[in-house]
Formats: C-alpha cells, structure tokens, sequence
C-alpha cells in the first residue's frame, strides 16, 4: 500500500492491495480530483475502490477509467450492506470485491442490484478500433466525430481528459496533444448535447503498427414509440462504414441496448444487449483467410473501406432480437477470444462469444457497464 496513495485527500480507507474513496454524490464523475486519486493508487500498484450510494449514477468516462487500472465500483446501501455494481453480488465490506471470481453468476445477487432502474431509453452502444500508420499524417478523432454527426446531427460539443468536458471540439489539437504524449497512452472524452446526446471516449496506444485507436460511443436514440427506433440497426450500419473508411479499421461492433437518458451508467442490472452490426477491417479479413467476395456470398456483407484493402460489414440483429444467431454464423471465420478482448466486452458478453453466441443469453447482469471498458483482459468496474 502506498503512502503516496493514502495521502491523496480523496481517500477514505485503504489496506493490503486497495484504496478507496466514498462519495454521496449523486453523479459520481471523471473530475480532476478522481483521475488523479486513481492515477496515483494505480501507479502505487494497489486497486482503487469507488464507493457510492445505491442511489448514485456513474459517468461512462469515468467508468472506463476505473475498469482500465482494474478498479471497482462498490456500492454501500442505506440497510443492507454493500454490492459490486458491476454484479451485483453482496459484500461483507467494500474490500471484499477483490475476493470475488472473474465471471458472474446468477447466485448471490443483492436485492438492490435487480430493482427496477430509469431504463427507458434505446441506445447504440458501439466499439471500433482504429490503426493509424504514423508514417503518414494523422489526424485522430474522426471515428467518434462520425459517431456523432450520424447519431446526433453533429460534431461533439466538448472534449478533454477529465469532466465537466469544457474544451470546444477539435480533432487537430486532440492530435497534437496525443502525439506529445506519446510513448504514454491517452484517454479522452467527448460529449454531444441535446435531443439525442452522446458520450464518446477514445484509448490512443502507440504500438508496433503505428498509433491504435479504441472508440467507444454511447448514443441515445428513440423513446418508447419513437419512430428513429425502427432505424437503428440501419443508423448503427451507417456509422460502421463511415469508421470502416478512416484508417485501418480492425474491428467495430454495434450493440442495440437499453439506458437511461442521460447515458449515465447505473448500480442496477442491465438488460442484454443486442448485436447490430459487426465490422472486419482488412486484417481480420485476411487473417481469417476469406474473400470479401465470399463474405457477401455466405453472409450477405458489404464490402466497405478501401477498394484495395476492402474490411467487411455485416449484418446482425434488430433490438428484438437474432443477432446472437446471426453472430455465431459468422464468429467461425474469426477468432472469438481475439475479438473478447479486442472490445472489451463484459464477462457475460465474452462468455457469449466463446461459446460462439449460442443458446441462451447468460442473463442478468447482462453487460455492465456495457462492454466492460478494460484492458487487454475484463473491465472490472
């Protein structure tokens, strides 16, 4: 345990391999004070505990923050004891989170983690990674502002790397600022306001091939009866080939999903997402060894990207269903622990892809927070 950690004046306990700091806050967000409280516990090489009221919504950058230094969300309820949001199995305290095994089960969920939440809302939860050759100029952000000029009508508002997000959108100096940075990772935010808001971060990572690029959005859609629902599997389809055409796309998924209007995450459980679409970028395509031609012949894809190094669109399901079918068609051509751990899917999403989206939905948690924002490896949070 590091005495630099339990310094930090957000920290509200700590011991052997973990810190912890408790809020009442009603939104628990990614402000200065948070980064820098999980900055300096995971430097310290301990794990960082977020305690909050059942009560409290948690921010997706912030979400994804914790899950990257394989942090927890716990929540202390008012009567009952404590729970993982991220399960919602009991503790005893806090701490004992890091006793819990790595998949989920159905067994042992607090009452308070299967009450009913503020979940009425159709979102497209969607991943894509992104190589960029750094021997040729680059230009980062183009993914997530396509996320948002397709799902919200526009670019993002503002952008930065801890909330509230108060820099104007700009993709030239969220380059530059990512190139000064480099050999250290970056991790930004962005934000869409209005009728149809959005909520994107970006993992830059320079590697071997050049500088990666992870995409995550969270973008509202349609209420209940709203008629943009009906067009959600073709809007998800429509942000997959525009990302498909900037960069080396690598892999890209679309998830139909129910949230709450303001995108915040919930200690509650969540429904099971439905898949939309998934993209193959050229190298998926030819480490699978199948033609773009054969692609669109056996599953019906579209051939997207670039002519000469075409990736591949397909097709999945509806929010009514299908597309773990569909998806167990196609995952025979790629292999499902690559793409696990590519977007970062939650347990129960990955144990769906490992046994190739057969059979019935693990369940309930369903993915939390959706699609496990984490690593090489699970999201924790």
């Amino acid at each position: 345990m590091s005495a630099v950690a339990t310094d930090h004046p957000l920290v509200d306990g700590a011991g052997p391999g973990w810190v912890a700091t408790e809020t009442r806050a009603d939104v628990v967000a990614l402000t200065v004070g948070m980064s820098d409280f999980l900055h300096r516990v995971a430097t310290a090489g301990d794990r960082p505990l977020v305690v909050s009221g059942e009560y409290s919504r948690m921010t997706q950058p912030l979400s994804e923050a914790l899950s990257a230094v394989q942090g927890h969300w716990v929540i202390r309820t008012a009567e009952d004891g404590c729970y993982d949001a991220r399960t919602g199995a009991p503790l005893a305290e806090p701490q004992a989170v890091l006793d819990l095994p790595a998949h989920p089960t159905r067994d042992g969920v607090h009452p308070a983690f299967v009450r009913a939440s503020v979940a009425t809302r159709l979102q497209v939860v969607a991943t894509v990674s992104t190589r960029h050759r750094v021997s040729r100029p680059v230009r980062l952000g183009g993914v997530l502002e396509a996320a948002s000029e397709r799902f919200a009508g526009r670019s993002p508002d503002a952008w930065g790397p801890t909330e509230p997000l108060v820099a104007p959108w700009d993709r030239d100096d969220l380059t530059e600022r990512t190139r000064r940075r480099i050999p250290i990772d970056s991790r930004w935010a962005a934000v869409t306001s209005g009728d149809h808001p959005l909520v994107g971060t970006l993992h830059l990572a320079r590697t071997a091939e050049g500088v990666e690029e992870t995409t995550r959005v969270w973008a509202d859609v349609a209420g209940a009866g709203d008629e943009r629902a009906e067009g959600i599997g073709l809007a998800a389809r429509e942000f997959l080939a525009r990302a498909a055409g900037i960069g080396m796309p690598l892999l890209g998924v679309a998830f139909a999903a129910i949230g709450s209007p303001d995108l915040a995450r919930r200690s509650t459980a969540a429904m099971q997402p439905e898949p939309l679409a998934l993209l193959v970028g050229p190298p998926g395509v030819r480490a699978a060894g199948i033609e773009p031609k054969r692609w669109a012949d056996e599953f019906g894809a579209a051939v997207v990207g670039s002519p000469r190094l075409p990736g591949v669109l397909l097709r999945l399901g509806s929010p009514a269903g299908g597309g773990w079918q569909r998806l167990a068609e196609v995952l025979g051509a790629l292999d499902p622990a690559r793409v696990g751990a590519l977007l970062s899917v939650s347990p129960q999403v990955a144990a769906r892809l490992r046994a190739g989206g057969a059979g019935t939905a693990p369940g309930f948690p369903g993915p939390g927070p959706e699609y496990d924002r984490s690593t090489p490896g699970e999201g924790t949070a």
